[in-house]
Protein backbone atom coordinates (compact mmCIF):
# COMPACT_ATOMS: atom_id res chain seq x y z
CA UNK A 1 0.00 0.00 0.00
CA UNK A 2 0.95 3.38 -1.00
CA UNK A 3 0.29 6.30 1.07
CA UNK A 4 0.26 9.19 -0.96
CA UNK A 5 1.70 12.54 0.25
CA UNK A 6 0.02 14.86 2.39
CA UNK A 7 -2.90 11.96 3.76
CA UNK A 8 -1.41 12.21 6.85
CA UNK A 9 -1.99 16.21 6.79
CA UNK A 10 -5.76 15.68 5.49
CA UNK A 11 -6.12 12.88 8.32
CA UNK A 12 -5.02 15.30 11.24
CA UNK A 13 -6.71 18.31 10.17
CA UNK A 14 -9.97 15.45 9.82
CA UNK A 15 -9.45 14.18 13.42
CA UNK A 16 -8.56 17.95 14.80
CA UNK A 17 -12.39 19.28 12.90
CA UNK A 18 -13.97 16.24 15.07
CA UNK A 19 -12.69 17.53 18.36
CA UNK A 20 -13.35 21.21 17.64
CA UNK A 21 -16.71 19.89 16.54
CA UNK A 22 -17.09 17.97 20.36
CA UNK A 23 -16.32 20.79 22.25
CA UNK A 24 -18.02 23.35 20.61
CA UNK A 25 -21.17 21.45 20.54
CA UNK A 26 -21.05 20.39 24.20
CA UNK A 27 -20.17 16.54 23.74
CA UNK A 28 -17.51 16.89 26.34
CA UNK A 29 -19.04 18.19 29.75
CA UNK A 30 -16.39 19.94 31.88
CA UNK A 31 -18.82 20.82 34.58
CA UNK A 32 -19.41 19.53 37.89
CA UNK A 33 -22.87 17.35 37.41
CA UNK A 34 -25.15 18.11 40.14
CA UNK A 35 -26.81 16.10 42.75
CA UNK A 36 -30.35 15.48 42.65
CA UNK A 37 -31.74 16.09 46.34
CA UNK A 38 -32.65 13.98 48.79
CA UNK A 39 -35.70 13.47 50.74
CA UNK A 40 -35.43 14.35 54.63
CA UNK A 41 -36.94 11.96 56.51
CA UNK A 42 -36.14 10.32 59.79
CA UNK A 43 -36.65 7.32 61.39
CA UNK A 44 -38.68 8.80 63.66
CA UNK A 45 -41.31 10.63 61.55
CA UNK A 46 -41.26 7.86 58.72
CA UNK A 47 -43.91 5.15 58.57
CA UNK A 48 -43.03 2.18 56.00
CA UNK A 49 -46.16 1.13 53.61
CA UNK A 50 -46.14 -2.85 53.23
CA UNK A 51 -48.27 -5.16 51.46
CA UNK A 52 -50.13 -6.04 54.98
CA UNK A 53 -49.40 -3.23 57.37
CA UNK A 54 -47.92 -0.17 58.32
CA UNK A 55 -45.20 0.75 60.54
CA UNK A 56 -45.18 1.91 63.17
CA UNK A 57 -49.24 1.54 63.27
CA UNK A 58 -49.24 4.62 66.03
CA UNK A 59 -47.04 7.22 65.73
CA UNK A 60 -47.15 10.27 68.39
CA UNK A 61 -45.66 13.53 67.29
CA UNK A 62 -45.91 17.39 67.92
CA UNK A 63 -47.49 19.94 66.27
CA UNK A 64 -45.85 21.25 62.97
CA UNK A 65 -43.71 17.87 62.43
CA UNK A 66 -43.70 16.76 58.76
CA UNK A 67 -44.66 12.81 58.68
CA UNK A 68 -43.39 10.79 55.44
CA UNK A 69 -44.98 7.24 53.84
CA UNK A 70 -42.19 5.15 52.67
CA UNK A 71 -43.68 2.66 49.82
CA UNK A 72 -41.51 -0.31 50.44
CA UNK A 73 -43.44 -2.80 48.57
CA UNK A 74 -43.76 -3.87 45.33
CA UNK A 75 -47.73 -2.51 45.03
CA UNK A 76 -49.25 0.61 44.52
CA UNK A 77 -50.75 2.28 47.30
CA UNK A 78 -52.64 5.19 48.18
CA UNK A 79 -52.65 6.64 51.84
CA UNK A 80 -56.29 8.73 52.81
CA UNK A 81 -57.15 10.27 56.17
CA UNK A 82 -59.98 9.04 57.41
CA UNK A 83 -63.41 11.20 57.79
CA UNK A 84 -63.42 13.66 60.15
CA UNK A 85 -59.98 14.15 61.91
CA UNK A 86 -58.58 17.26 61.97
CA UNK A 87 -57.06 18.00 58.96
CA UNK A 88 -57.57 15.64 55.75
CA UNK A 89 -54.90 14.07 53.11
CA UNK A 90 -54.29 11.98 50.26
CA UNK A 91 -51.68 10.70 49.10
CA UNK A 92 -50.93 10.48 45.15
CA UNK A 93 -50.36 6.43 43.59
CA UNK A 94 -47.27 5.53 45.50
CA UNK A 95 -45.03 3.04 43.69
CA UNK A 96 -41.77 1.37 45.42
CA UNK A 97 -39.77 3.72 46.64
CA UNK A 98 -41.96 6.80 46.91
CA UNK A 99 -42.93 8.69 49.51
CA UNK A 100 -45.79 10.90 50.54
CA UNK A 101 -45.41 13.60 53.20
CA UNK A 102 -48.20 15.40 55.39
CA UNK A 103 -47.00 18.33 58.02
CA UNK A 104 -49.74 18.46 60.66
CA UNK A 105 -50.88 21.45 62.03
CA UNK A 106 -53.64 21.13 64.19
CA UNK A 107 -53.39 18.98 67.07
CA UNK A 108 -55.76 15.97 67.49
CA UNK A 109 -56.11 12.15 66.33
CA UNK A 110 -55.53 11.24 62.63
CA UNK A 111 -56.40 7.69 61.42
CA UNK A 112 -55.50 7.03 57.87
CA UNK A 113 -55.95 3.55 55.64
CA UNK A 114 -54.87 2.77 52.24
CA UNK A 115 -57.12 3.20 49.92
CA UNK A 116 -56.63 0.48 47.77
CA UNK A 117 -57.42 -1.75 51.38
CA UNK A 118 -58.82 0.18 53.91
CA UNK A 119 -58.07 -2.27 56.36
CA UNK A 120 -54.42 -1.55 56.54
CA UNK A 121 -54.38 1.32 58.85
CA UNK A 122 -52.65 3.55 61.11
CA UNK A 123 -52.72 6.53 63.45
CA UNK A 124 -51.14 9.75 64.15
CA UNK A 125 -51.78 11.48 67.43
CA UNK A 126 -50.68 14.91 66.84
CA UNK A 127 -49.71 16.90 70.38
CA UNK A 128 -50.16 20.43 70.65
Amino acid sequence: MQVRPGSKALMFGILLLIAAFMLGSGCINRSTPTVPPTPVYTPQTTILIGSENVNPQILVISRGVTVTWLNLDMGIHTIASDPGVPDSFTSPPLSNNQLYQFTFTLAGTYGYHYTDNPGIKGTIIVRS
